[in-house]
């Protein structure tokens, strides 16, 4: 049966060492399974590109046990490929471009269920209970988000409690996605020439075919680093344009003009 060996996430939980592992201090690793008959039901998939500093939070969060994991890479030059191979995930390769790796990582992936994540954004606890709890339900669904430094701005809070409904302005692609294979192959999954507001545009379709689109209990938890470091009401207000000017039918190409204007 094929695994991996990753880092004991916590030292209060020492997994099997040998006795001179004990001895000699090395750091205590335990097998992860890659394909077992318990993590085939969901597959995690995240895009990465150099996400060496966040990734290592987001898997440490993920119930390893009971999901497979699938890394997405769009061509890191950090150690963000070795991060995941250290956790058990899967990596495979891809070009850049979130649309294109989300694909790329649905077609490695085996879970009959799909659970996109990007690598900066941190699932509640007990997520294998809410996803299981979705999956009986048989509606995609998303989380609310709530920022991770939105106790130093009452913006940012009011922006994450906001996600809760279905707004499209405040639907933000770190909300994570969850669906059954079945969805999203039928759907034919993102589109690969949206550089931009590809997981909207995703999950409208998903929600038309479906017939609805559930917003489970809990938060995700995502890197407010855009917000604070550009303004978190100019960083807002310009999310709100795309968004509008996406629905109105202004093309990709002027859409990344605005993005590039106003976050580079």
């Amino acid at each position: 049966m094929p695994f991996a060996w990753r880092r004991s996430i916590s030292p209060t939980l020492p997994t099997s060492q040998t006795f001179l592992q004990r001895c000699c201090g090395r750091a205590r690793y335990t097998p992860v399974l890659l394909s077992t008959a318990l993590n085939s039901w969901c597959s995690v998939i995240i895009p990465t590109l150099n996400e060496e500093r966040h990734l290592p939070d987001t898997l440490r969060r993920l119930p390893l046990e009971e999901v497979e994991v699938v890394i997405s890479d769009g061509g890191s030059s950090d150690n963000t490929r070795q991060i995941a191979r250290s956790f058990g995930a899967i990596v495979v390769v891809s070009p850049p471009g979130r649309a294109r790796q989300l694909n790329t990582g649905a077609r490695a992936a085996s879970g009959q269920w799909f659970y996109f994540l990007h690598a900066d954004t941190t699932p509640p606890q007990n997520l294998s209970l809410h996803l299981r709890a979705a999956a009986q339900i048989g509606l995609p669904a998303r989380f609310a988000v709530r920022f991770d430094r939105e106790d130093e701005n009452r913006w940012l809070a009011l922006f994450g409690r906001m996600s809760k409904y279905d707004v499209s302005v405040f639907r933000f692609g770190d909300q994570s996605l969850f669906l059954s294979r079945e969805q999203f192959q039928s759907s034919g999954g993102y589109r690969e020439d949206h550089e931009l507001m590809e997981g909207h545009e995703l999950a409208r379709r998903i929600e038309k075919s479906a017939g609805g689109f559930r917003v489970m209990n809990g938060a995700v938890t995502t890197s407010s680093r855009r917000y604070l470091r550009y303004g978190v009401v100019f960083t807002q207000l310009v999310f709100v344009l795309i968004v509008a000017l996406y629905y109105s039918g202004i093309p990709q190409r002027r859409l990344v003009e605005i993005y590039k204007w106003a976050f580079s």
